[in-house]
């Protein structure tokens, strides 16, 4: 009896160890399986993280457009008279900046005495526009010589003739308006002039009148006595 118990309590024990090793094993077995997923799972974060790097980089914030300034020399300044060719004689009242189309520019405000009028001129424009310093005193003297001479009034019709005097006067070129207003003219003792002969004589001579005070220091009033004194002397 003795050696059967002790037959039983090795097979016991060896079961036993051997449970243990299974146990072991499987613990191994089970933790490196875990480590496994675990390094998968870090694997996967990464490659997650690397694609949404290389999407952000590709995903570029739309950047602010960059407004273009129109960079321009500025021939005139604020308070200086000018002669704009379609409205007579104005003075530059300031300079604003203008924004459109993500293009910025200058512009001169102009006011004008004829016409009470007030307008903008872009930097750029300025030149094709045709607009023009005041006549020098000197030039403008010149200009009387042409007021002392004799009328040349040309046998065409008056619709013709009127549109070559309107391209005169909307010229810019002081020479040109003087010419008008020479032929134009009327003395009191002469054949009646027509409604619209009266009205292009009358601007005429106020842009002439204007531009000529202006450059002889003189008032306006003044300025339209002395040249009216020319016409009627020839």
């Amino acid at each position: 009896m003795p050696n059967k118990k002790k037959t039983t309590t090795k097979k016991v024990i060896k079961k036993t160890t051997k449970n243990k090793i299974k146990k072991k094993v499987e613990i191994k077995k089970n933790s490196h399986a875990k480590k496994k997923q675990l390094v998968k799972k870090i694997a996967k974060k990464k490659v997650a993280k690397n694609i949404l790097k290389k999407v952000v980089k590709k995903i570029v914030t739309p950047k602010a457009p960059k407004i273009k300034k129109v960079i321009v020399p500025q021939d005139f300044k604020p308070g200086e008279n000018i002669v704009y060719p379609t409205h007579g004689v104005g003075r530059i009242l300031t300079i604003e900046k203008f924004q459109y189309d993500l293009v910025e520019e200058q512009l001169y405000v102009i006011q004008f005495f004829q016409d009470k009028l007030t307008i903008r001129v872009p930097f750029a424009k300025a030149k094709l526009i045709g607009l023009r310093n005041i006549t020098s005193k000197p030039s403008m003297t010149r200009t009387l010589s042409v007021l002392k001479q004799k009328p040349k009034i040309k046998k065409a019709m008056w619709s013709r003739r009127a549109q070559e005097y309107d391209q005169k006067i909307n010229s810019g070129d002081i020479k040109l308006l003087s010419e008008v207003v020479r032929d134009l003219f009327r003395k009191d003792d002469q054949t009646e002039q027509s409604y619209s002969e009266r009205q292009m004589f009358q601007v005429a001579f106020e842009r002439y009148t204007r531009e000529f005070a202006i450059s002889s220091s003189l008032k306006f009033e003044e300025a339209s006595t002395k040249i009216l004194e020319i016409l009627n002397k020839r």
